[in-house]
């Protein structure tokens, strides 16, 4: 019930447009139930949070780390897209065009293919 709660709250918070807050509680979240059912939605929601805040380079690390936690569960495809994503902000082009194109690879019928692709094109991936 506790870990529930802890998500609930994290993701109020992140919802409300409180991204600091959202992004420290969801941090605190996956310290106290580390490799829990939420871990890899914790860090997809902490790295949203922190894109928000303009802290792309954790973004970038928050999004591999939920890809990391689970990478066939529900928020991959998601977790990846954001990953190739914040790194082609980071100007880091040639990994972004990989991260991206894996998306498509790995999941070919998750709605995140389409934004991937999208992506690409705007990032002028061969």
């Amino acid at each position: 019930i506790g870990e529930q709660a802890d998500f609930e709250r994290a993701q109020w918070a992140l919802a409300s447009g409180d991204f600091r807050s959202a992004a420290d509680q969801f941090a605190a979240f996956v310290q106290t139930y580390p490799g829990g059912p939420l871990t890899a939605q914790s860090h997809l929601k902490r790295g949203e949070a922190l894109e928000q805040l303009g802290e792309t380079t954790d973004a970038a690390r928050a999004f591999l780390e939920a890809f990391s936690a689970n990478p066939s569960g529900d928020v991959a495809p998601r977790a990846l897209f954001k990953l190739g994503a914040n790194l082609g902000a980071l100007g880091q082009t040639v990994d972004a065009c990989t991260t991206l194109a894996e998306v498509g690879v790995r999941f070919p019928s998750a709605p995140a293919v389409h934004e991937a692709n999208a992506a690409m094109r705007k990032l002028g991936c061969q």
